[in-house]
């Protein structure tokens, strides 16, 4: 029996957007608390790296659990092993005496669940949703995350100044987030498809699954495409605090609205992909990026705050569309029986880079301030020109 698609699958749309929010109203609540308990951000760093090392791991298996197994099983899973998590961490919290290890421990089990849950759920969209609609479902899941993101902080800023909730607290709502979602995905009625995957070992998986990938060239450029932004992404947010510290005033406010404006421009991309009527292109993907890279190359050149804003607001746009775009290509392109192993290694090309750009990037900001932008924008240029000639070769 056939799975049965559509254009369009309410649960599957809600529940990411759910489980975004009260994850972002977590951390900004944790963010808030710890820094207030300890006086500096070291348990904050600490607890990051763990999360980028379990994810790292999380990603290199995810794939070969993926096709596997039941997708719709997996993501259930992770989602009531985070909502047991909260729950069992909010239990062994003591708000008023903050310690790490029950944060560190809830931060691998989030990890944990979202290194799985991540690509089950990006994999079980092309078995419910038509080729002709991914595209507006893609653009409307990542314009609804864009706005978790959005009240996320606004949402807690409230709450903190009606001082209703400590740490517990935040971390009880994280909780009903993934029970909310967790009955959600638990809702869509799914049929696991059948295949050569479930036959295979984990090694065997694994091999099969990149030397799929490295024969489609079109793949192995999303996944380059796609660490390179996600570096480059990351180094930016590095560069928008100490940009208004240190040239603004060190107006808060005046931070907050780069990041708003960050948010909004990529809502404004999921907008334009979600009324969009042709199918994704892979040239369109260079021409986003490039006016991406104009963006931070007029920012770094021109110090001044407007420009920076509207800097952000366009590459915010920029970068959501080819987010949009590239996990629609991947989902076109790939056979059912290797999408868990391409999104696992799309996010692990993401996820692997990102940490050492930030280390990188820190310094460099330290060094040559606002001119970061220039370099920003320079490696994202040149980074471009090489892909595409990287790509040429491989066709041929």
């Amino acid at each position: 029996m056939e799975q049965t698609t559509k254009a369009f699958n309410l649960p599957l749309l809600l529940a990411p957007f759910i489980s975004r929010l009260g994850s972002t109203l977590y951390l900004f609540g944790l963010n808030w608390f710890v820094v207030q308990a300890t006086g500096n951000a070291a348990l904050l760093g600490v607890i990051q790296a763990i999360g980028g090392v379990v994810l790292f791991f999380g990603d290199l298996l995810c794939g070969v659990v993926v096709d596997n197994f039941n997708r719709k099983r997996i993501v259930v899973s992770a989602e009531l092993l985070s909502v047991l998590g909260c729950l069992a961490c909010a239990w062994w919290l003591d708000p008023l005496h903050i310690t790490a290890a029950p944060l560190i421990t809830l931060t691998v089990i989030l990890d944990v669940g979202l290194a799985f849950s991540l690509p089950a759920a990006k994999a079980m969209i092309p078995e419910l949703i038509t080729l002709a609609g991914r595209q507006r479902f893609n653009a409307v899941s990542n314009t609804l995350i864009d706005l978790a993101d959005i009240c996320a902080p606004l949402i807690g800023g409230g709450l903190l100044a009606l001082h209703w909730l400590n740490l517990q607290g935040f971390l009880l709502l994280n909780g009903t987030s993934f029970l909310l979602s967790f009955l959600l995905y638990l809702s869509i009625r799914y049929q696991k498809p059948t295949g050569e995957a479930s036959q295979l070992g984990v090694k065997e998986s694994l091999l099969t699954g990149w030397h799929y990938v490295w024969q489609r060239p079109k793949l192995v450029e999303v996944i380059v495409l796609g660490g390179l932004i996600n570096v480059l992404y990351a180094a930016v947010r590095l560069v928008l605090p100490y940009d208004v510290n240190h040239l603004y005033g060190g107006d808060s406010a005046k931070y907050s609205y780069l990041l708003v404006m960050l948010a909004l421009g990529g809502i404004l991309g999921g907008a334009r992909l979600t009324l969009a009527r042709r199918e994704p292109h892979r040239q369109q993907n260079y021409a986003d990026l490039a006016l991406a890279a104009g963006a931070l190359l007029v920012a770094g050149v021109w110090a001044n705050y407007w420009v920076l804003l509207v800097a952000s607001g366009l590459f915010g746009f920029c970068y959501s569309c080819f987010e949009i775009r590239a996990i629609t290509i991947t989902q076109n392109l790939t056979a059912p029986d290797y999408l868990g192993r391409m999104f696992g290694i799309l996010f692990l090309a993401i996820d692997a880079f990102q940490p050492l750009g930030s280390f990188v990037f820190g310094f460099v900001t330290d060094w040559v301030a606002n001119w970061t932008l220039v370099i920003i924008g320079s490696l994202l240029v040149l980074g471009l020109a090489l892909i595409n000639h990287w790509y040429q070769r491989l066709i041929r």
